[in-house]
């Protein structure tokens, strides 16, 4: 990717994380979706414009976080030949390390899924990353962020009801939402990872952001379903795991 693609992208994403207002927010929207196109990434355009949630600053927060994680890509991307419009097309495409077990996992206030979901990724022989659990090394939260999304090779996250909200038509009628750093991080390894490495799993009746072009979705049901559910997704990705796991319950 030319240094000047790489530039107006980080740009955009400063931009995105500091707009307040909703007119603003979309004029950004539509200056990103046209920068995308621009850029010879088709694909990407599609895939952020699709990003929606039944809250404005929800999917807001998505698409904000998709850039995030499309940056950090084509930061981590060793620079390939430029296609003939000046722009590699490889830097938009997924990606993750070869022969990776760790799988990242995105949570809110709800211990039990957290911790549900990591126990299981390990008897899976994947590496869990929950970051409280990674040491800091004096790094603030998104340094160390920052580090530990690097090198994964899959992300799930965990959408429960830790907050409650509604649109502004109808400000009474409260449902449950995942905080919003989960959904923007959702956004984020989206980005970073491409769709078929994202996992959501979900509790409570909360809200879903939209499953258009390919977010899995999968309820955390009471008998453990999602279990099987979600091993099925990592070996779609290729990911190396012990099947035998899942006689385990």
């Amino acid at each position: 990717m030319k240094p000047s693609i790489t530039t107006r992208l980080a740009e955009l994403t400063e931009e995105g994380a500091e707009i307040q207002s909703d007119f603003t927010a979309e004029r950004w929207a539509t200056k990103v979706a046209a920068f995308l196109q621009a850029a010879d990434a088709s694909d990407e355009h599609d895939s952020f414009t699709s990003l929606t949630a039944e809250d404005f600053w929800d999917t807001h927060a998505l698409r904000v976080g998709h850039l995030q994680g499309l940056l950090a890509k084509a930061d981590a991307e060793v620079v390939t030949p430029a296609t003939a419009s000046g722009v590699s097309s490889e830097v938009f495409e997924p990606s993750a390390p070869a022969n990776s077990r760790k799988v990242f996992v995105v949570h809110g206030h709800d211990k039990e899924a957290k911790e549900g979901t990591a126990r299981f990724l390990e008897r899976l022989g994947l590496q869990p990353i929950v970051l409280h659990e990674q040491p800091s090394s004096g790094r603030t939260v998104i340094e160390k962020f920052e580090s530990y999304s690097g090198d994964i090779a899959f992300a799930v996250v965990l959408l429960t009801p830790d907050d409650v909200g509604a649109v502004e038509t109808a400000a009474k009628d409260l449902r449950p939402r995942a905080r919003q750093n989960v959904i923007m991080e959702l956004g984020f390894f989206i980005g970073r990872l491409g769709r078929v490495r994202v996992c959501a799993l979900h509790k409570g009746g909360v809200e879903l952001p939209s499953d258009y072009q390919g977010v899995l979705y999968i309820e955390m049901d009471p008998a453990g379903a999602w279990k099987a559910q979600l091993a099925q997704e990592f070996v779609q990705a290729k990911l190396p795991i012990d099947l035998k796991a899942l006689l385990g319950g």
